[in-house]
């Protein structure tokens, strides 16, 4: 039977997690260059109440981590925060970066998760994490038309103008015949990317297989973009099966997203 004592202590620590958590979602509403908020922005953006965020940020304000900005009462990030960031990004690949969110997602959902990358008009397969089933003929090195992945649709998503344009007219040159058919296909994606934040492909080898991805982009003066999957047997991983999945991938770009801006800036 768990006594007085032990119940306090327990609450304590729930309480001291809870905290932990909430002045972390404070810290990553700092996720641009120069972002400032005030106290009011900042519970509106966290969804806590305007005397919870402001203890929350005089602790971060008293160790550093926050900020105030002279002459007015917005907040910024402080240099302990900084420090923390730039040691991180120091050395760091995106390759590096992903790959626990992807063996989290194996475990997770059982799928196999792949990272691939926007090159030479091509994607090219970098990295796996094998789940129960894994997609055939897709082995890292593995490169293909980005319109033959949901990965790669999902780069043509985010393509700045000029380089999409240059990509769709390779593709359709390559193949003239087949053209309309994958320009039905990329437009199909780029909605289902706007409205949902990923994109799904169910008809990958004859409709054998079926996938959802996201992209990322490197940032700097050269960015590269990448595109991160899950993919399975398409007879088990329906559209409506895979929402639940490209909802994952869409909160996990949202934390990478940031990072990977960052470490091309300093690559």
């Amino acid at each position: 039977m768990m006594t007085n004592k032990s119940t306090r202590s327990e609450s304590r620590r729930d309480s001291g997690v809870t905290a932990l958590a909430r002045g972390l979602a404070i810290l990553q509403c700092f996720d641009r260059p120069g972002a400032h908020f005030t106290v009011s922005e900042l519970a509106r953006r966290v969804g806590l109440s305007q005397p919870t965020t402001w203890r929350l940020c005089s602790t971060l304000i008293d160790k550093g981590f926050l900020v105030k900005a002279p002459g007015n009462s917005a907040l910024s990030i402080g240099a302990p925060a900084l420090t923390l960031g730039y040691a991180a990004a120091q050395g760091q690949d995106l390759r590096a970066l992903v790959r626990p969110y992807m063996e989290q997602l194996t475990t997770r959902v059982g799928t196999t998760v792949a990272l691939s990358l926007y090159s030479g008009d091509e994607m090219l397969s970098i990295d796996q994490t094998m789940g129960t089933f894994v997609v055939p003929g897709q082995p890292v090195g593995w490169r293909a038309s980005p319109t033959s992945s949901s990965a790669g649709l999902a780069v043509l998503a985010v393509l700045p103008d000029e380089d999409r344009n240059r990509a769709l007219q390779t593709i359709a040159e390559r193949d003239p015949a087949a053209w309309p058919r994958r320009k039905e296909r990329i437009e199909a994606a780029a909605a289902h990317f706007a409205e949902h934040g990923y994109v799904v492909l169910t008809d990958m080898f004859d409709g054998q297989y079926a996938a959802a991805s996201v992209p990322l982009i490197e940032g700097g003066a050269a960015p590269r973009y990448w595109g991160l999957s899950c993919s399975g047997l398409s007879a088990t991983w329906t559209a409506d099966a895979l929402r639940p999945v490209g909802t994952e991938l869409v909160r996990i770009r949202a934390l990478l997203q940031p990072a990977a801006a960052v470490i091309g800036a300093l690559r």
